[in-house]
């Protein structure tokens, strides 16, 4: 395994972990404003998406502070460029995450078929279908937001100096 490989995948480890706790940022955030919103409103915007957008970007916070101080610290320039590449990665991965929930729970319905199967259970009562369906949606926008800040946010100085 050569310098770039070996030095790769302790990055990847590095982003796998901040990602977990961005997630979990991101993840809390959401459910508590899903919770709160529901408690005033039943309509799918305020209850679904919004939450989704502010907890995101919560994470993306977190994200950012980590990711630079730690995953990618030889790479970070913290210049204009680099937190414009950031917020754009963010930006459709954030985009990408909303399609795939649109698409698990209203064009395949996994919302409704987990509350078919778990609602009448304790965990089904804590994670219900929607929240479900966001925690996939975000599993799978966890690999692209790598592979965007790896190559086009923190992997340009590198190419620069080279």
């Amino acid at each position: 395994m050569s310098a770039f490989d070996r030095k790769s995948l302790g990055q990847f480890w590095r982003f796998l972990l901040v990602g977990v706790l961005n997630t979990l940022v991101d993840l809390v955030v959401t459910r508590l404003l899903q919770g709160g919103f529901a408690l005033l409103t039943n309509a799918l915007l305020l209850t679904y998406y919004i939450p989704k957008v502010i907890g995101y970007l919560c994470g993306v916070c977190n994200s950012y502070l980590l990711n630079s101080a730690w995953t990618f610290r030889a790479e970070r320039r913290r210049d204009a460029r680099e937190i414009i590449s950031f917020l754009l990665v963010n930006g459709v991965t954030l985009g990408l995450s909303l399609l795939l929930m649109y698409l698990f729970r209203d064009v395949l319905g996994l919302a409704g078929a987990w509350d078919a199967a778990f609602a009448e259970t304790r965990f089904g009562r804590i994670v219900n279908g929607n929240f479900f369906c966001t925690v996939l949606s975000s599993g799978i926008a966890l690999l692209v937001n790598f592979v965007g800040n790896k190559i086009l946010v923190f992997g340009e100085r590198k190419r620069r100096s080279a």
